[in-house]
């Protein structure tokens, strides 16, 4: 019975839009030359760009959202890749910055709002523009960066919770017609009877 409210409900495939798309890319894509997963600077941010303008995106209309790549720790990436017989390692905190730099110029150049991971991440560790980046070998390993980045590149459940953070803020700002808030439901509340048998009538 289920599958056949949804299906009276929810539009067919065909009909069904996308409000909300989010691009994060360049952890990877800042992996060091010769390093098969590296996409050099500038592809990378073509490749962004061809994202958001590509005809089956546009075709939705949805509000975008560029995520910058969080910054490194390279103690533990150095530690892992010593491991897998990298040597040198395969990524930096300044090469991850520049991937960084990049997503937000792109959005800058396409009026994309964008989610700057990678300043959120720098702050909670106490960055100021022109000091040594936080997660470089140059300085102590940054207990902030080891809480944020469980093996020095993928996020945390710490690190999570500073993405959606970010996430609501940036859509609560953007778009404040889309937060929860005054979002109308779909179907009623599970536990409210009346409205269920009110629209179970009206769909028979």
């Amino acid at each position: 019975m289920a599958l056949t409210v949804l299906s009276k409900v929810i539009p067919s495939p065909q009909d069904t839009t996308v409000r909300f798309m989010t691009v994060f890319f360049g952890a990877n894509d800042a992996c060091i030359y010769p390093n098969p997963q590296c996409v050099p600077l500038s592809q990378y941010s073509a490749n962004l760009i061809k994202i958001i303008t590509h005809p089956l995106v546009k075709a939705h209309s949805p509000r975008i959202m560029l995520i910058t790549p969080p910054p490194i720790n390279e103690y533990l990436q150095a530690t892992l890749d010593m491991v897998k017989g990298y040597d040198p390692p395969r990524r930096s905190a300044d090469n991850t910055k520049r991937y960084a730099d990049a997503t937000r110029e792109v959005g800058k150049d396409l009026g994309i709002p964008v989610l700057d991971m990678w300043m959120a991440c720098m702050l909670e560790a106490g960055w100021e523009p022109g000091e040594e980046l936080p997660g470089s070998r140059a300085l102590p390993e940054s207990p902030v960066l080891q809480e944020l980045l469980h093996d020095g590149l993928h996020l945390s459940p710490a690190g999570y919770r500073l993405l959606y953070k970010n996430l609501t803020t940036l859509i609560a700002k953007t778009w404040p017609d889309q937060v929860p808030d005054r979002i109308p439901f779909v179907l009623p509340a599970w536990d409210d009877k009346d409205k269920w048998r009110r629209f179970q009538a009206s769909i028979e």
